[in-house]
């Protein structure tokens, strides 16, 4: 008898159940709430928030996002309470890339060298050549290279650097000794003013913050460097990143099906679509400009060093560096290439009308021959998006932004035009065949 009364009671308990959610909307889910349940639900939400603030010294980012998935997963079925889930999981995805960053760049850079190799290893993937063969082979010519970049070429380039710092020192000791042994004196003696007083205030204001200026333009390029190099040669980096590539490269098409099972089966033939346009694009300009800047690189280096022009090696560098950046990157290569000309020995002026020419042409060579076969013209934007873009990227990004902006923006416009061509209702073959390049 008691069971059978305890079951009665368990059915009517349990005969009000609580509002089915899915496919409803929030008006309907406060309406099935009476009027206690939304006090003390109201009430509870205010004491959460006390407690929030009373322990907010340890909230982190993972509290919040436990949080709120915590009180929304029940509300699932709503659309709103999807998309903040959805929203929330995304800023923690950013927040927490951003704050392991450091430990991401080996991973990065690594990506990215076995984005930039992949071609090869699939060249001779065709020729029934394993994967990981090629693969060892290309990590090991890499391993050479940077050890005789960073320990006997890195050493040449920054004594180089110091060379130019303590010309720039003398430049400036001789042009203060000139001009105080001019007619200069004798022209501020003939008005009243008295010339000492001027070489002094001359000398302890102005030429300690012009010896200044320049010495921290200079400066900040070999910090620079030297960042790069110290972090380079770390022995975690220089263990780490080979090993990574390796193993990236070697499995880069499991990657790559593992990525687009990410994605819905609906939408896994759009997005590989997307992925080899932005490989057509992207990988070829990739590539190809760091193949041309290491090509402008190498021959700078080369004329300058045949011409007597001193620090051919750093300015060879310099001038690989700054030409994956357009339009910005000969303007500042030209200019750093005449001023470290006055630096050789006389003759001083032809050698930095060579220095000018020489870049030029190479420029021109690069336009008309060297870009056109390596890089090829599929990135197809208009100069001034081109400017535009780096300079955007430039001001959020800084020197790296230099370097991404063009890839970057070829792939957001890449993006539009598939939007756009799914908007008519047509392939995106077919639209860029109807869209100048």
């Amino acid at each position: 008898m008691t069971a059978r009364r305890s079951s009665q009671r368990g059915r009517r308990r349990g005969s009000r159940p609580g509002p089915d959610i899915r496919g409803a909307n929030w008006d309907t889910l406060f309406q099935s709430l009476g009027r206690i349940e939304v006090v003390l639900l109201v009430g509870a939400i205010l004491l959460l928030l006390v407690l929030i603030y009373s322990i907010q010294s340890i909230v982190s980012p993972f509290l919040v996002l436990g949080a709120i998935l915590f009180l929304l997963y029940p509300l699932r079925g709503y659309s709103l309470a999807k998309k903040i889930m959805w929203l929330s999981a995304i800023l923690f995805g950013i927040w927490f890339a951003v704050s392991i960053s450091s430990i991401l760049a080996p991973f990065v850079v690594s990506m990215v060298m076995a984005y930039v190799m992949n071609p090869i290893v699939e060249s001779f993937e065709r020729w029934s050549v394993p994967r990981w063969v090629t693969s060892l082979i290309l990590i090991l010519i890499l391993i050479g290279v940077i050890t005789l970049l960073f320990f006997f070429l890195l050493p040449v380039i920054l004594t180089q650097f110091e060379g130019i710092l303590d010309s720039l020192s003398k430049l400036i000791a001789d042009f203060n000794s000139w001009v105080w042994n001019s007619s200069l004196v004798k022209a501020l003696e003939r008005y009243g003013i008295s010339a000492d007083e001027v070489r002094s205030t001359f000398t302890s204001q102005v030429m300690p913050k012009l010896d200044d200026i320049l010495k921290n333009l200079l400066q900040g390029l070999l910090v620079l460097a030297g960042s790069i190099s110290s972090l380079v040669t770390q022995i975690f980096y220089v263990v780490l990143v080979p090993f990574l590539t390796f193993y990236m490269l070697a499995d880069l098409p499991k990657i790559h099906r593992r990525f687009l099972l990410l994605f819905p089966q609906r939408l896994r033939d759009r997005v590989e679509r997307y992925l080899e346009s932005a490989d057509e694009i992207i990988g070829r300009y990739l590539r190809g400009a760091i193949l041309v800047a290491f090509m402008q690189g190498i021959l700078v280096a080369v004329l300058f060093s045949v011409v007597g022009i001193k620090y051919a090696l750093m300015l060879g560098a310099v001038a690989a560096v700054l030409d994956l950046v357009p339009y910005f990157g000969l303007i500042v290569t030209m200019v750093i290439a005449a001023i470290v000309a006055t630096f050789s020995d006389p003759p001083v002026l032809p050698k930095v009308l060579f220095a000018l020419g020489s870049i030029e042409a190479l420029r021109i060579f690069e336009t008309m021959y060297l870009s056109p076969k390596i890089v090829g013209g599929r990135v197809g934007l208009h100069p001034l998006i081109v400017i535009f873009s780096i300079l955007v990227f430039f001001y959020f990004l800084g020197f790296v932004g230099l370097l991404v902006a063009v890839p970057v923006t070829a792939l957001i416009i890449l993006l539009v035009r598939e939007w756009e061509a799914d908007k008519r209702g047509i392939a995106l073959e077919d639209y860029h065949s109807a869209k100048p390049q």
